[in-house]
């Protein structure tokens, strides 16, 4: 992921001499590489406990200091845990052996003193180049804003699945994006319209367990017709009765149209199979509410409103 508001490059420059230490300043400054802070340490010990406080992009180290070395530093920081954190040398150091044990402890680039602005800047750019590209991209583009929940509250469903169930106990569970393989068949399906108009504004489904179980417990029904019920995917007359009627209750806790409508039941029929315009419904996305319930003894089911 790009990150919309990167932050700058930031680049810890360890070296005893100050002299030099302005010199690595001045060449990554006039590098153009984007926004970069630049700090400074005069030996390893000061270096790890700024890393440690706040990891930079980039260490450029010398390997001759007073207190912790510069290799000292790197094993440590490597021992430490911080092997992000990119390393390189700028020394006087040509020992092989020396520079090998720097390359096997993770250092991106030895590079020996004197140096050319060139060739310091050659590999600060390979070390830092992922961060640059990050630095260069542009911002992408914003999120498309989220879709509005069909129902006015969870709340306000809560409270009808409460009052069709009376005493029996329930969970309610948000089930965002469930697919429409989720909901079992048949489906209990109603089309709401706002007044005085014709072209559907919701659709209510109740899959075939939660028509079982708010059929049921509208009924006040005992568990083991409901679960029967539940494995033949058969609701009796009676739950459907109790079911349609939740969808109806329903139409009243639809969030409202942009005109400020009322939308209405219009028609809810039992379906063997899905509604030919669903899954693009679902796709679309123009509204959801996606829940899961449960009943003890009962079992679970699913229901969905979606803004057409």
């Amino acid at each position: 992921m790009v990150d919309s508001n990167p932050k700058p490059l930031r680049v810890l420059v360890v070296d005893d001499s100050r002299a030099i230490q302005a010199i690595i300043t001045r060449v990554l400054q006039n590098a153009g590489l984007g926004p970069m802070v630049v700090e400074t340490a005069g030996n390893g010990e000061q270096a790890l406990r700024m890393v440690t406080a706040h990891p930079p992009d980039l260490v450029i180290s010398d390997w001759h200091m007073p207190v912790v070395s510069g290799i000292e530093m790197l094993q440590t920081l490597r021992q430490l845990g911080g092997g992000m954190v990119k390393v390189g040398f700028v020394t006087t150091e040509t020992a092989e052996r020396h520079l090998d044990q720097a390359r096997s402890n993770g250092a991106v680039f030895v590079i020996n003193k004197p140096f050319k602005d060139e060739e310091l800047l050659q590999e600060v750019q390979k070390a830092l180049a992922a961060r640059v590209e990050q630095l260069k991209a542009p911002p992408p583009p914003p999120p498309p804003p989220l879709a509005p929940p069909a129902m006015s509250s969870e709340g306000a469903l809560h409270a009808l699945v409460k009052q069709q169930l009376g005493q029996i106990p329930f969970r309610l569970v948000e089930a965002p994006g469930q697919s429409l393989d989720d909901l079992k068949l048949p489906h209990d399906l109603a089309m709401y319209a706002l007044d005085g108009q014709k072209t559907p504004f919701a659709l209510g489904i109740l899959d075939v367990n939660a028509c079982c179980i708010l059929g049921g417990g509208g009924a006040r029904l005992q568990p083991p017709p409901v679960r029967q019920a539940m494995q033949a995917a058969r609701p009796t007359p009676e739950m459907m009765q109790f079911a349609d009627h939740f969808l109806r209750s329903a139409a009243g806790i639809l969030a409202r149209g942009e005109g400020g409508g009322a939308p209405a039941l219009r028609i809810v029929n039992l379906t063997p199979k899905p509604f030919d315009k669903l899954q693009g419904l679902l796709l679309r996305n123009r509204g959801r509410s996606d829940y899961r319930i449960a009943v003890p003894g009962y079992g679970e089911g699913r229901l969905a409103f979606i803004r057409c």
